[in-house]
Formats: structure tokens, C-alpha cells, sequence
């Protein structure tokens, strides 16, 4: 029998009860129950045993670092699309700060008092609240974390939170580098990325392929689920066109198909469409477009699955001339006669007209 003293009230536990005067560095779980009010459960720890892509564990490496030099609070948004790291990054951070001597507190639920239990625990910890905007959809459940937050609570504690879409976050949250000192926005991965990880899934008769994919992800994002599945796909033989057109794998959102067409033409001709809607991602459609400039019409025809690459520098979708066929008339739609020598097309290049980064492209 083990008795336990707090105040003035004594409770009686079995043999197994052991006391301690700072949790362990591990994983646990905040619960709550109707009777016993709040407790913290044990978790397994996590592992990573996956190679790492991008820049992960160099903004781990980061977080942790401040958290030390850190005086107060530290809190840090992980923010972006599914399936481009932020689970991997918070994994990361729980495996590293275990390994410096935190504990985790998981936080996958929201209980009435919960800002007051996280605030009990006086020692530095890492506190995680995955999928906030789902778990504290209510901006009243959000903003009860304010106090919290602002650390005029006990002890130093690192807050992280992990989100899909930052319109359901609050306004006291985002934006307020004294509340939350980070905000890392993952995006999708880039060329080299792209490659290396292809090159690592793909048995090396495959790796023909993978320049496709590339071009392929300039013009339909691809996160490293959509990788995972292509890769098996192309170890199966299939090439990358038959792969993408069975695949789940689609360019759904509208608003993000909004190009501005820049038509560049070898005597230097230009034409400018300032809204125009492409699919890249379709592999079985022809697109038409229509460029009008001050004295010339210029219809062109190509597909854009076929054609095109993706200029990261610029941020353009380039389809080059040879690739589209065009016809050519006169402000009053006559086309043009042999003696009226019509432009050759050099290039079009497609800007997307709504970018909802965030953040600032550097």
C-alpha cells in the first residue's frame, strides 16, 4: 500500500505507485475523465527511421537551439498542405527533444480547464496541439490558450502547433511573433528533391522517367504522398502517362488554374492574355487559346500534359512554339495571306495569377 498526502487529504494507491519530482523525457497524452479529472498517459515514443528530404531537421535543429537561448515561452506554427512535413517536422522535434531531456505532451483534444493542467506542470516541457485549426476549431477554445501563451504562467514551455488551413487559426494567434516566435510554412518539394527521392524508390531502369515527373510537378503540385504512390506505379513498368492518368492525382482546385499568358514571338511580337484557365495536369485534353494584340489575332492549340516545362526561377510554366499550332488573322479576323509573313512563335509563358503563399518568395 502507498498513501499520498496533498494538503490536508490522504489517498491510498497500490504498491505499483511511484513519485517523481519531474516527468521522465518521454511521450504523453493528455486525457481527461468525467471523475478522475486530468492525467497524463504514457505513449510510445516516436521514431523516424525514413530519410530525411528538404530542410526538416535544419529548422528542428533551429527550433530546439532558440528554445534554450529562449528566456520565456516559444511557440512555433507548422502550417501547409497535407503531406508536405509538418508531421514529419513534429516527429523530428519529439524524437530531438526527448533526446535533450523534455518530455512531450500530446495534446489531440480540447477539454474545458486544459490551459490550466498544461500550466501545473512547472518544468520545461514541449507542448504539441496536432491539427489545431481541427481540434480548437472554435476561435472561444483558442483564444482560453491566450494566457498561456503570453507565458504569465509557471514554468518555460515550447508550443507547437501543427495546421492545414490557417483561416481557421485566430487572429490573436497568427502574426503575433511574441505568442508564436516561428512560423514554418512547408512547401512541396522541389526539382532536386523531386529527383533525389525518385532516384532512391526507383529501380534504376526506371529512372527515365522521372525527368516527366519533374515537368509533371511544375504544373500540378505534388507532396510526398503523390511521390510514394507515382514511384510504385513506375516500379510496376507503367510508364509516368499511363501512371498519372489512373492515379488520384488531380489538380482540383480551380482557382489555382488562373494563368496570365504571355505569347513571345521570334521578330519580338507580344501578346498578353491577363486571365485564362489551363489544366496542366490533363493528359487527354487540347487547350485553346485566343491572343489579341493591336493589328493581329493569334488562335493557338496545344496539349499542355505534353508539352511545356517549368521555369523555377521565373516561376512560369514555359510551353515552347514548336509544341503548338497556331493560326493567325488580322484585326478583322481575315487570316493571313502568304504575302503577309505571319510571326513564328518562340514561346508562351503562363504566370499563375493567384499565389496563396503566404509567405514572401525570397
Amino acid at each position: 500500500m502507498k498513501v499520498v498526502c496533498t494538503g490536508s487529504t490522504y489517498k491510498i494507491y497500490d504498491n505499483n505507485l511511484k513519485t517523481y519530482d519531474k516527468l521522465p523525457a518521454a511521450t504523453y497524452l493528455v486525457g481527461c475523465g468525467q471523475f478522475t479529472g486530468f492525467y497524463l498517459e504514457r505513449q510510445e515514443d516516436v521514431s523516424v527511421t525514413e530519410k530525411i528530404y528538404g530542410v526538416h531537421q535544419s529548422k528542428v535543429d533551429k527550433i530546439l537551439a532558440s528554445f534554450k537561448d529562449f528566456e520565456r515561452n516559444l511557440g512555433v506554427i507548422l502550417s501547409g498542405d497535407k503531406g508536405i512535413g509538418k508531421s514529419l517536422s513534429a516527429k523530428l522535434l519529439a524524437r530531438d527533444a526527448i533526446a535533450a531531456g523534455y518530455p512531450i505532451i500530446l495534446v489531440n483534444n480540447y477539454f474545458e480547464g486544459i490551459s490550466e493542467f498544461i500550466d501545473s506542470i512547472t518544468q520545461e516541457v514541449v507542448v504539441v496541439f496536432d491539427e489545431f485549426d481541427k481540434t480548437y476549431s472554435e476561435k472561444g477554445a483558442q483564444t482560453q490558450l491566450l494566457t498561456l501563451l503570453d507565458g504569465f504562467g509557471t514554468g518555460k514551455k515550447l508550443f507547437v502547433i501543427t495546421c492545414n488551413s490557417l483561416s481557421n487559426v485566430s487572429e490573436f494567434l497568427v502574426n503575433r511573433p511574441g505568442r508564436f516566435h516561428y512560423h514554418l510554412r512547408f512547401g512541396y518539394p522541389t526539382h532536386d528533391e523531386i529527383r533525389e527521392y525518385l532516384q532512391d524508390k526507383l529501380d534504376h531502369k526506371y529512372w527515365g522517367e522521372i525527368d516527366s515527373v519533374i515537368v509533371f510537378s511544375g504544373k500540378v503540385e505534388l507532396n510526398y504522398d503523390c511521390l510514394r504512390a507515382i514511384a510504385f506505379e513506375l516500379n510496376r513498368g507503367f510508364s509516368f502517362k499511363e501512371a498519372i492518368s489512373d492515379l488520384n492525382i488531380v489538380n482540383y482546385n480551380k482557382s489555382s488554374e488562373a494563368y496570365v499568358a504571355t505569347l513571345i514571338c521570334e521578330d519580338g511580337t507580344q501578346m498578353v492574355l491577363k486571365q485564362c484557365y489551363v489544366d496542366f495536369s490533363d493528359y487527354d485534353e487540347y487547350f485553346g487559346l485566343n491572343f489579341r494584340g493591336n493589328d493581329l489575332r493569334c488562335y493557338v492549340e496545344f496539349n499542355p500534359f505534353e508539352v511545356g516545362y517549368y521555369d523555377s526561377a521565373r516561376m512560369l510554366t514555359v510551353v515552347q512554339g514548336k509544341d503548338v499550332e497556331a493560326s493567325w488573322t488580322d484585326k478583322y479576323g481575315n487570316e493571313l495571306k502568304k504575302n503577309i509573313k505571319a510571326p513564328v512563335i518562340k514561346e508562351i509563358l503562363f504566370k499563375r495569377k493567384y499565389d496563396y503563399n503566404i509567405h514572401y518568395a525570397v
